[in-house]
């Protein structure tokens, strides 16, 4: 359990990064609610690019902590 409670806080933390950098990006020029979809579209990248690459091997913890970080970003 103590091992979950870490990646969930850190896919938490994850989250609120990628939609910070994004605001910083655009130094003001976008919203919130834009900086989270361009943050989605990033996670869905990766997760796509660990499917590609990584197929099948060891990619179940990897899928699963930006899966989280995905839900996390989606609760911003």
């Amino acid at each position: 359990m103590k091992h979950l409670k870490k990646t969930n806080m850190n896919a938490k933390l994850k989250a609120k990064e990628l939609v910070d950098k994004m605001l910083f990006c655009y130094q003001g020029n976008i919203d919130e609610y834009t900086a989270k979809q361009c943050s989605l579209i990033a996670v869905d990248e990766i997760l796509q690019m660990v499917d590609e690459t990584m197929q099948g091997w060891l990619d179940a913890d990897i899928i699963a902590h930006w899966e989280q970080v995905k839900k996390e970003i989606e609760k911003l």
